[in-house]
């Protein structure tokens, strides 16, 4: 398997945080091509002075006394997308978006998605917007593809065949009865539905981070609002 690909991180969604040096349990992403790592982690609060020229490694980073109510991240560049990496169970960008907050709202030409496991309240949600301003919300294990709107640029398509590819979307009846027999297939088969939706993204859009970075720490941390403080 690929170390660079981001199926390793469905695989670890539900164990606890903080069981290596950087992250792997509960681990969310945000991803935008089109916008600069430094632009992305101001759009999501990201505290002066972490995440605006410094070289400090997450491993390194002194978390008893330096988040207070910030939420810390590690963050880089993989081609032309900036990413954001946080292991607090939720993605600062969707509970910025839910909480109103207009900073997050892709713009026109910006290209993202976010992977929030969403740890504690479920469901997991994928959310992908393809360029045009349009922003898509779905559940894991349903196809991102909606018959009540427009896929204007064609790229959700795209995305939803690489999630059937992956065998993320739930065919239904008749190959399965109902959603957690399903799910007990992929679970015993396919190695669980957070690993192929991960799997899903990472094949479709190109993003590859390595798997020793993120475990061992070495990408630099920033410190992110939390938007409930």
């Amino acid at each position: 398997m690929d170390d660079d690909s981001l199926r390793w991180l469905g695989t670890y969604c539900y164990e606890r945080q903080r069981q290596t040096p950087g992250m792997r349990g509960g681990v969310a992403l945000t991803a935008v091509r089109g916008l600069g790592v430094e632009t992305l982690l101001q759009r999501l609060g990201a505290a002066r002075g972490v995440g605006g020229g410094t070289d400090v490694r997450y491993r390194d980073f002194d978390f008893p006394t330096g988040t207070g109510s910030r939420t810390p991240c590690m963050y880089g560049v993989s081609g032309e997308w900036s990413y954001v990496l946080e292991d607090s169970g939720s993605a600062t960008w969707y509970e910025r978006w839910f909480n109103d907050d207009h900073a997050v709202k892709p713009r026109p030409g910006e290209e993202m998605v976010c992977i929030n496991p969403n740890i504690a309240v479920q469901p997991c949600w994928l959310v992908y917007a393809p360029g045009d301003g349009a922003v898509w919300f779905t559940e894991f294990g349903e196809s991102p593809l909606d018959i009540r709107r427009k896929d204007a640029t064609g790229k959700v398509a795209v995305l939803d065949e690489a999630l059937r590819a992956a065998g993320a979307v739930n065919p239904g009846r008749p190959e399965f009865g109902d959603v957690p027999e399903w799910t007990r297939f992929v679970d015993a088969n396919l190695g669980g539905v957070p690993a192929v939706v991960w799997q899903a993204v990472s094949d479709c859009l190109g993003i590859r981070i390595p798997r020793a970075d993120v475990e061992e720490g070495n990408l630099p941390v920033a410190l992110l609002d939390d938007p409930y403080a």
